[in-house]
């Protein structure tokens, strides 16, 4: 399962398009995107070779805005559910911990997963079972780093 969030991943942060990244108009949002990427996406998808979930805090926002980009359309993992508490857990590390078996072999692709955050998710399933992908959020996923999740979870590229 390849676990996908939305802002700073799928599209990356930034205002301006590039020769790499398309700019969508969606409401009042402007979503940068890499065509190649979601072209890749799409791929993996109708394959049907490994299951795509959104991990993201824009909820089913994800699922009406990814269109736009021309990405199909895939289920969320499970809600992220909102903790205005300082020292609460991750509320992505929750949905993962409340939505996927302990053995569940998973790719994660997110901005937001520090070295800590990917250090207390490799302790709490088994070895070998997550790859966790940090992506700077103003780069976004790129090709070669989803070939990357592509190859842990099938053992063969795109």
């Amino acid at each position: 399962m390849l676990l996908l969030d939305f802002d700073g991943v799928v599209s990356p942060y930034g205002d301006e398009p590039t020769d790499d990244l398309a700019l969508a108009h969606v409401g009042r949002y402007r979503l940068l995107y890499r065509p190649d990427v979601i072209a890749h996406l799409n791929g993996i998808s109708r394959r049907g070779l490994v299951e795509l979930r959104w991990l993201t805090s824009w909820g089913q926002d994800a699922r009406t805005v990814s269109p736009v980009l021309g990405l199909d359309d895939f289920p969320l993992l499970g809600e992220v559910p909102i903790s205005d508490e300082p020292h609460d857990t991750w509320p992505k590390l929750k949905t993962v911990q409340r939505c996927l078996a302990g053995g569940t072999r998973f790719a994660w692709i997110d901005d937001d997963l520090t070295q800590e955050r990917q250090h207390y998710v490799t302790e709490h399933y088994a070895q070998g079972q997550p790859m966790l992908l940090q992506v700077p959020p103003r780069v976004g996923l790129t090709a070669p780093l989803l070939d990357k999740a592509h190859r842990f979870l099938t053992g063969r590229g795109l």
